[in-house]
């Protein structure tokens, strides 16, 4: 049996020894066509193990696995060898998989992972297929996750990724995996004198400083994102051994972050320094070095410090993306007994020139636009903004697009180079100036520098009416002042005199069309329509300029409709919010606001606004306060005036209190027995009318509120901005409260935060030590003292024999001496009892408190 045993624990430790190699690795992937990818597998093993891994197992995470064969092994300094595996799997539709491998141990000795000869070494990478967002590689990652770094002394490291379809990278620190996935028990960050971070960005990962001499494994996990998307993540689990050194790391210098037009060449130097003099290698690693048109260059130096390489690139449109390249730069110093390394991340943006020479026409009453792309024809598609005048608008550096605080409209997208603006999304009135931006856009968002701005207005041959003005508010009586100019930019020598107008009309209510006047004089500026419902409508006029007599006539040219000016008031509590509503051909900057004066008899006004919007605070609820707005405006073109002033109707309301009281902050103390309740509100505008309170209560937190109490403001005392009322005798102090106002036109605000006592923080169910059941009306009954918080109990009462002689669910017991099996008297003597107590707990559960007790029974006691 020893022996068996014996030979055992040798088999067992040998299998130990013969697995102790796996260090580190990750999966990569690029797609090939389809739901086709192919994958690499990488791991980083112990050279001289025995256990080596010819061929490994692969989960594919649909239900499926493959046994690979290793494409090569590269044996490394210190040791160590690359294994490489590749393999190719179709996935059978879209969706979430995640490929991992798993090998029964790591090495032995990982201070961070207990016991790690004996955990499995376990990586993997999830890939999206999502055919809306199109086909995917992963990231590759350009530095080896085997590293040295001494004690006392910072550590850097950066994985070197890089994704080839310009897809966002994030990074993060997550807990290293063993059998099936799942984080290794114990497994624990290495400890430092400071922190162990990376940067989520730029995947620079910092440790400092490490303390301790030996082997510790970390995993970063590699998010990738498309258009705030995630579409797939990589585990890498690395492996970092420290030793005593007094080594340093070397430093790198170059510049930041930077963006560049396309077809300009960027160059720049970086320069490696290392305190400790030793020499250094320079290298960098990034996509733009294996573009296929027109790479980056970058060649690796090497020798004493400072060592100074060169970066160049001569940019091409080909290059343009939305998102940065990131060039990584990384200096190992040639130091004992440890290279140390240093990266530098630097984000590069290459950024489309802005499209030249854009030019706005007015053609008729539409606007027709046309630039020269810039040199970079492989844009999608420009897109096309406009805002009523000029905006000397400079893009920064890098400043691509138009940012909306630049106050133009986007009216259009289009694959071309011209557009035609015709109004229909952004109005074009007659004597207005309207300005143009256009700026390139490409298939993966990027966005070109906007172009210089295009001025224009429409030819002025049309009548220019200045004055829609209310001068009467009258539900039948009312009148309106209507006033224009005359084009004087119409070609007489198209059109035979005489020249005259119709005038139309529509309302609010009826929308249709309909003439209302026609004005034989040319120079006639002004007409007054009368018989109008001012009061409840607004108004919309238009000209047709007319050349020669009937019925040869000719129809010129219409103006712009330009619409009354409509007040509209919303009572509120001790204010009026004043809205008007407006379309006219030219542009108000200002309305004033007038307010009837019932001490002067005549309007006043109160106020300006260059909103469309003013509210009149302060007022006297149930009093009628009338109004009206006068716009203040004009066209910005020659030949008119300005300022236009144009009245809207007038309008009434009165101010009433909808609008419900604050919203207490609550606060609640007990002794079990009473409730002091406090609170206080965040504005005491909202205060004012408050009448009363209602108290709300609910036993747990799953159960509903219900109103337990109501209580009058004056009900309640005031001290230093705070209320507080006090209430007693409720059947129960456990359980939550809030409270809510109701102010004096029944407005009622929120709940307050409610406020928890758990029952068993009041429980105090006690019982005496002796009852007299006599029937002389003085402890009859066996009851408990006074309590709360109680609705059940399980009550049993047994007499000194173990035999059980009365038991109830009644809380209050009531026991009167007498046995529940036989109906008769019992004995005086002593009896014993138990009492399950049963209370609702505030997560709605039901929870038993045991009690038990003894209680004398004598009857001929008084």
């Amino acid at each position: 049996m020893h022996k068996y045993l014996l030979f055992i624990l040798f088999g067992m430790s040998a299998l130990a020894a013969y697995s102790t190699h796996q260090r580190a690795g990750e999966i990569t992937f690029v797609h090939i066509s389809g739901n086709a990818y192919q994958f690499t597998i990488t791991t980083y093993t112990y050279t001289p193990s025995p256990a080596d891994r010819p061929e490994i197992e692969v989960f594919w995470g649909d239900g499926t696995s493959s046994v690979i064969a290793r494409q090569s092994k590269t044996n490394l300094a210190n040791n160590i060898s690359k294994n490489v595996y590749l393999a190719s799997h179709t996935f059978a539709a879209a969706g979430s998989y995640t490929v991992s491998f798993e090998d029964p141990n790591r090495n032995a000795g990982i201070l961070n992972i207990p016991n790690s000869v004996n955990i499995p070494f376990y990586i993997e990478t999830t890939l999206i297929i999502n055919p809306f967002l199109g086909s995917n590689n992963s990231p590759q990652l350009l530095n080896p996750p085997i590293d040295n770094g001494c004690t006392n002394i910072i550590y850097y490291h950066n994985p070197g990724a890089y994704d080839a379809d310009g897809d966002s990278i994030s990074y993060s620190l997550i807990t290293c995996k063993g059998y099936n996935g799942e984080n290794i028990p114990g497994y624990s960050m290495p400890q430092s004198s400071s922190s162990l971070t990376i940067n989520p960005i730029t995947g620079d990962l910092i440790w400092d400083t490490p303390l301790t001499t030996g082997e510790y494994n970390i995993a970063i996990l590699i998010r990738e994102w498309r258009q705030g998307i995630l579409i797939g993540t990589i585990t890498r689990d690395m492996q970092i051994t420290i030793s005593p050194c007094n080594n340093h790391p070397p430093e790198i210098h170059s510049i930041t972050d930077t963006c560049i037009t396309a077809g300009d060449t960027l160059a720049f130097e970086v320069v490696a320094t290392d305190p400790d003099f030793d020499p250094v290698r320079l290298e960098a690693f990034s996509p733009l070095f294996s573009l296929p048109d027109a790479p980056a260059h970058f060649n690796t130096v090497n020798g004493p410090v400072p060592l100074t390489g060169t970066f160049f690139w001569a940019t091409k449109c080909s290059h343009v993306k939305r998102n940065a390249y990131t060039v990584l730069f990384k200096a190992t110093d040639n130091g004992t007994p440890v290279n140390l390394t240093a990266f530098k991340t630097v984000n590069i943006t290459v950024v489309a020139p802005k499209p030249e020479n854009l030019a706005a026409v007015a053609v008729g009453n539409r606007i027709e636009l046309s630039w020269q792309p810039s040199i970079c024809t492989n844009a999608a598609g420009y897109k096309v903004f406009k805002r009523s005048g000029s905006n000397p608008f400079i893009p920064a550096h890098c400043e691509t697009g138009l940012p909306a605080s630049a106050g133009y409209t986007l009216i259009g997208t289009t694959a071309g180079a011209t557009f035609i603006d015709d109004g229909s999304v952004m109005p074009i009135y007659h004597g207005n100036e309207y300005c143009y931006r256009v700026y390139a856009i490409f298939a993966d968002g990027a966005e070109s520098y906007v172009s210089d701005e295009a001025c224009v207005m429409l030819r002025q041959d049309a009548p220019l009416i200045t004055h829609v003005d209310v001068n009467v508010t009258a539900r039948d009586t009312g009148e309106i002042i209507v006033k224009w100019v005359k084009p004087y930019e119409m070609d007489t020598s198209r059109y035979s005199m005489p020249y005259w107008y119709k005038l139309y009309r529509c309302s609010s209510a009826n929308p249709q069309w309909m003439p209302i006047a026609t004005l034989s004089n040319w120079d006639d500026s002004l007409f007054v329509d009368n018989n109008l419902n001012t009061e409840e409508l607004a108004y919309t006029y238009k000209l047709e300029l007319y050349a020669g007599s009937a019925p040869e006539e000719q129809l010129v040219e219409t103006s712009d409709p330009a619409t009354s000016l409509f007040l509209t008031i919303t009572p509120k509590s001790r204010a009026l919010r004043l809205t008007w509503a407006e379309q006219t051909p030219w542009q108000n900057l200002r309305y004033i606001i007038y307010r009837y004066n019932d001490h002067m008899g005549q309007f006043d006004s109160i106020g300006y606004t260059a909103q469309r919007y003013y509210q009149d605070n302060g007022l006297e609820n149930g009093h009628s306060y009338c109004y009206y707005v006068k716009a203040e405006g004009g066209y910005f073109v020659p030949d008119t005036l300005y300022p236009n002033y144009n009245r809207s109707q007038r309008a009434c309301q009165v101010p009433i209190d909808r609008e419900p009281p604050g919203v207490p902050k609550l606060r609640v103390a007990t002794d079990c027995e009473t409730l002091q309740f406090y609170w206080t509100f965040d504005n005491d505008t909202t205060t004012w009318d408050i009448a009363a309170y209602y108290l709300y209560h609910k036993p747990h937190h799953k159960a509903d509120f219900s109103i337990i109490d109501t209580f009058m403001s004056a009900q309640c005392t005031f001290f230093n901005g705070t209320w507080h009322y006090e209430l007693k005798g409720l059947p129960a102090v456990a359980g939550c409260f809030a409270l809510a106002a109701i102010d004096t036109n029944h407005n009622l605000s929120a709940w307050s935060n409610d406020t928890c006592f758990d029952p068993i923080h009041c429980l105090d169910y006690r019982f005496p030590n002796i009852f007299t059941p006599n029937n002389d009306g003085y402890n009859d009954l066996f009851t408990p003292y006074p309590y709360t918080n109680v609705s059940k109990v399980k009550f049993v009462a047994y007499n000194r024999w173990g035999g059980m002689v009365y038991k109830t669910e009644n809380p209050d017991v009531n026991w009167n001496g007498v046995s529940s099996i036989t109906r008769q008297p019992l004995p005086d003597g002593t009896y014993y009892f138990t009492c399950d107590i049963y209370i609702t707990t505030l997560e709605g559960k039901e929870q038993i408190i045991p009690l038990n007790g003894t209680v004398l029974l004598v009857r001929g006691a008084r």
